[in-house]
């Protein structure tokens, strides 16, 4: 049996609610190494569910789950949440894997699911009124990062708390941390609060120094106890009483005692309750904990040992994200009126570096994504070019913003849309698919795609002199470095990649995939709709000739661009068969992104086939 089988069930056979202390922290150091090896197989979240660990433990000891509900924020620390309600990580993230998120269909212990950040508090809430309207009785906690807390509709949910007599218990994990570095005065109010890493540490130390002996124990009890009265009298008037809440604060996320007497004091109150806990991202493993932390949030499979990468990229190709960032960058060293904007997916995207080396015109406003598109409407209203980066899944977020604040006043604001078309192992709430639709329905609305980095370099330059909205799509890929080429971007303009000597077949399509297309299918005449909004009509006047033209779309559902390009073509009276390629309107689950692209019909082999069943 495989070490780590053995692993998983020697952790499977401890009785947490009978456990002692050292038990309790053997199990953790098992739980992590657990984790540690298989996100260095499979890939995931690292660094925040290494340092939730205790905290997780400790919550399923004081709680009775499923009866009482756990509902974690965004959800992707949840990894030891699993592993206790006998879940196994093996093939984690993978087609015939557990979820790296909460997912209702995979377990009773799940009663709800996320992947966007600050929705567990409404959710907590709503179910509280369900509870109390039922005459049931059991806790509802929410378990939200000190970031995720600091997002508009975490706000919303915790200023709604006057008046509502139904009790919910929200625990902050506070580990100084975002995706990327939290920002903002919340973070900053917490920060006063908070424990600090260094103490965490060395409180750790102390106490299993003063654990040797009877005498020493109770000292350290005592001296914590005068420590945990006088932080409680300073701290008992906060941001979080001032909406109600009863606050129980500066709680160690690694002291079992200390969680297990907070946990057991929130329990017994009538009113909500929040509850402050300290804890470390990446805890236990010595790279994600020191290094720069943001890098381990997200990893690909790595070598345990020294945290390389496994699958390093060759020399000869590059992220489709960090072309972008290069030419982002180069634009504002050259144009002082350019400015960037991210929401805390600024290392997911490459921008840390421009961020670092551009401080004014740079910004990363935190997770606040409707902020983002509004604030750089107010940079756009007075003669500043906006670049807003997002990734596609959270520019969901800003759906009202982008349209009202943006598009209806025709502003020049540049979508930079990141993680475009499928993703792959996040599954369901990470696709990238439905923002094409969408924007393409907005008035004044500009969308893009280029086939490869020197099209994006292009796509960019062209947007520093386009007054409109325009949205900028790239997926999650590593390109092959292209030759420079001189080629230019004509606003609305397609272009002919290869033409045939007969009318037979037409492909219209676009983004990288398209480079595959041009080199596999001869004889068949391609076109380049780098611009899925407008449409070239004068492009498509020219194809009305052909007997079958094929809209082969990967990148977005097919209410998008295959819907509009067909009906255009109908308006313009096309009479011959048009075959439409393109991703369903459905929630696409979790496996690699060529998994996805065969399920859906979408892959290289189903357009193969589809040319073949014409001929």
């Amino acid at each position: 049996m495989d070490k780590y089988q053995n692993l998983f069930n020697e952790i499977s056979n401890y009785d947490i609610k009978k456990a002692n202390v050292k038990e309790l922290r053997e199990l953790s150091s098992k739980i992590r190494e657990y984790i540690i090896k298989e996100c260095s197989i499979n890939g995931g979240h690292l660094a925040s569910n290494l340092g939730i660990v205790e905290l997780t433990i400790a919550l399923h000891r004081a709680f009775s789950f499923p009866e009482d509900k756990l509902l974690f924020d965004v959800s992707h620390q949840c990894y030891t949440h699993k592993i206790l309600s006998g879940r196994s990580l093996e093939n984690l993230r993978q087609e015939n894997g557990v979820d790296g998120f909460q997912k209702r269909h995979e377990s009773k212990y799940d009663p709800y699911e996320a992947g966007h950040s600050s929705t567990s508090i409404s959710t907590a809430m709503g179910m509280a009124l369900a509870r109390d309207m039922n005459n049931q009785d059991y806790h509802i906690i929410s378990l939200i990062g000190d970031s995720s807390i600091a997002n508009g509709m975490a706000f919303e949910a915790l200023n709604n708390n006057d008046k509502f007599n139904h009790k919910v218990i929200i625990i902050i994990n506070d580990n100084n941390m975002s995706i990327d570095q939290p920002v903002g005065a919340l973070h900053n109010m917490l920060q006063n609060i908070r424990l600090s890493p260094k103490y965490i540490r060395w409180k750790d130390r102390y106490r299993k120094h003063m654990e040797k002996n009877k005498f020493t124990q109770w000292l350290f009890s005592f001296t914590k106890k005068i420590k945990d009265g006088i932080t409680h009298l300073i701290y008992r008037d906060n941001f979080f009483g001032t909406f109600g809440y009863y606050y129980i604060g500066d709680v160690d996320g690694y002291d079992f005692k200390e969680m297990a007497h907070a946990f057991k004091k929130a329990k017994k109150k009538k009113s909500s309750v929040v509850i402050h806990v300290s804890t470390i991202k990446g805890k236990g493993y010595n790279l994600a904990e020191t290094s720069n932390v943001s890098s381990w949030h997200s990893v690909p499979p790595f070598n345990i040992e020294d945290g390389s990468i496994k699958d390093v990229l060759p020399e000869n190709k590059i992220k489709l994200s960090k072309v972008i960032a290069n030419k982002i960058e180069e634009e504002l060293s050259k144009d002082p009126n350019s400015i960037l904007i991210t929401a805390s997916t600024s290392v997911g995207s490459n921008f840390d570096t421009v961020i670092k080396n551009y401080p004014e015109q740079a910004l990363d406003v935190g997770i606040s994504e409707e902020h983002a598109v509004t604030f750089a409407s107010g940079c756009a209203l007075n003669n500043k070019h906006a670049f807003v980066s997002m990734y596609s899944t959270f520019l969901q977020r800003s759906y009202d913003q982008i349209n009202h604040d943006v598009a209806r006043m025709d502003l020049p604001v540049t979508f930079l849309i990141d993680r475009s078309g499928l993703v792959g192992k996040d599954g369901e709430t990470h696709q990238g698919i439905f923002d094409e639709s969408f924007l393409l329905n907005m008035p004044n609305m500009n969308v893009c795609m280029g086939k490869d980095e020197i099209e994006y370099a292009r796509l960019i330059e062209f947007s520093r002199t386009f007054n409109h909205p325009l949205a900028i799509r790239y997926p999650i890929l590593e390109s092959e470095k292209t030759p420079y080429y001189k080629d230019t971007i004509e606003y609305g303009k397609w272009k002919i990649e290869k033409e045939a000597n007969n009318k037979d077949i037409c492909i219209i399509s676009y983004g990288p995939k398209l480079k595959e297309v041009i080199n596999l299918f001869d004889n068949i005449t391609i076109v380049n709709a780098i611009f899925q909004s407008p449409l070239d009509e004068e492009c498509l006047k020219s194809l009305l000739e052909y007997k079958n033209i094929i809209i082969y779309s990967p990148y977005g559902i097919e209410q998008g661009f295959t819907y509009h390009t067909f009906i255009k073509l109908m308006d313009l009276g096309y009479k011959n068969r048009v075959h439409r390629m393109s991703l369903p309107n459905k929630y696409i689950s979790k496996g690699t992104i060529e998994q996805q692209e065969k399920r859906c019909h979408i892959d290289i082999s189903s357009l193969k086939e589809l040319i073949n069943s014409i001929k």
